[in-house]
């Protein structure tokens, strides 16, 4: 009963501390900072739709003196309040962020998937030309996964089906794909596969879609590398700005989450081999992806060699999106002196409703002569 209590003396704090901070600052606010409309909406719908909150949000980080303060508070008493963030991030249920790329449903939506397809299956017949198998590592939504999380179930069916229909796409194309969301829906009933704060997995997931890797594709041959626990490291979820920070996150419930990263070990030392297995181009398997590849927060990588008994050499890259670092890969393909047997490519599916995801990334000419 008293820590019921205690949670409820800090939800009711954070509004009463907002309204007291604004009465402070508002009264030797400049007079350009207030409303331009004194008429402006600000009925009970207009509280209830979040409308007033974020015209106050915009005020006091335009003019209050301590503006980030004032962002983060009213960012908090939102969530309590209305239950919502800033654009970027939908708010589910249980202190469960999501991003809102997972939301996005083109009306066009088979037209993108088809372009998709295309140009992956003319990127495995470039490897496959070489001699090197590609196979594709498809990730369902985080909304897909925790459906039950989402306060818009039509979403999730949503994300099921882009899922479902780029997995068959790309099967009927001839490439290889794993099945990750049956492995990821079943470790989810006793294991936290995805962050809650944040877009990425754990490395729990990233443990359950190595072993479907090294079973669908690469072959299961465990014991030739050892695997073990590294220092527990805290993890800010990269969704929580979009709705307070610091210890406001804290206050309403949104703070850190702990991660236990993995260190992939030879049989007969102790000597970690992550990132030592030298020229991607050496190794029987490389993978390409996003950041669930690259961040070694994650042990994908590790995983996926502690399974299948194969060295794995990691070209994956943090914050470029799946197809930049594969466009990069190829381009190191070309003068490289061996090949990888195959070739796996780590690909979030919330990334195919991009409408720019297969655009050409600018030359440094190019943004020279849009600055000028």
């Amino acid at each position: 009963m008293t820590a019921i209590r205690s949670s409820l003396a800090i939800q009711l704090l954070i509004p009463a501390a907002l309204f007291g901070y604004a009465a402070f600052a508002n009264f030797g606010m400049p007079e350009h900072l207030q409303p331009a409309h004194v008429e402006d909406d600000l009925s009970l719908t207009s509280v209830l739709n979040g409308g007033m909150t974020v015209h106050l949000e915009k005020l006091y980080r335009d003019g209050l003196p301590h503006r980030q303060l004032a962002v983060e508070m009213i960012g908090a008493a939102r969530y309590l309040l209305l239950g919502e963030g800033r654009r970027g991030v939908v708010t589910g249920q249980d202190g469960y962020l999501f991003t809102d790329e997972e939301f996005r449903a083109p009306s066009d939506l088979d037209v993108y998937l088809t372009a998709s397809v295309e140009q992956i299956s003319s990127i495995s017949k470039t490897l496959s030309a070489k001699g090197v198998q590609l196979a594709m590592v498809p990730l369902p939504a985080k909304s897909d996964v925790y459906a039950d999380e989402v306060e818009q179930p039509a979403a999730s069916f949503y994300s099921e089906k882009l899922y479902d229909d780029f997995r068959a796409k790309l099967e009927a194309h001839g490439i290889k794909t794993v099945d990750t969301r049956s492995v990821l829906m079943s470790a989810r009933q006793d294991r936290q596969v995805f962050l809650k704060t944040d877009t990425h997995w754990t490395p729990a997931g990233a443990q359950a879609v190595a072993g479907a890797v090294a079973a669908q594709v690469l072959g299961e041959k465990p014991g030739h590398y050892e695997i073990s626990e590294g220092a527990e490291d805290r993890v800010e979820g990269d969704l929580v700005k979009y709705v307070t920070g610091g210890v406001f996150a804290l206050l309403v419930g949104l703070g850190s989450e702990t991660v236990t990263p993995y260190h992939l070990l030879q049989k007969s030392g102790d000597q970690p081999v992550d990132d030592i297995f030298g020229d991607a181009t050496s190794i029987p398997v490389a993978l390409v992806g996003t950041s669930y590849s690259a961040n070694e927060l994650w042990s994908f990588a590790s995983f996926l060699s502690f399974q299948s008994g194969l060295d794995v050499a990691n070209a994956a890259l943090v914050g470029q999106g799946p197809v930049t670092p594969m466009r990069q890969y190829l381009a190191s393909l070309e003068h490289a002196e061996s090949l990888p047997q195959t070739v796996l490519w780590e690909f979030p599916v919330r990334f195919l409703t991009d409408a720019k995801l297969w655009a050409e990334a600018p030359t440094a000419k190019e943004v020279v002569n849009a600055k000028l």
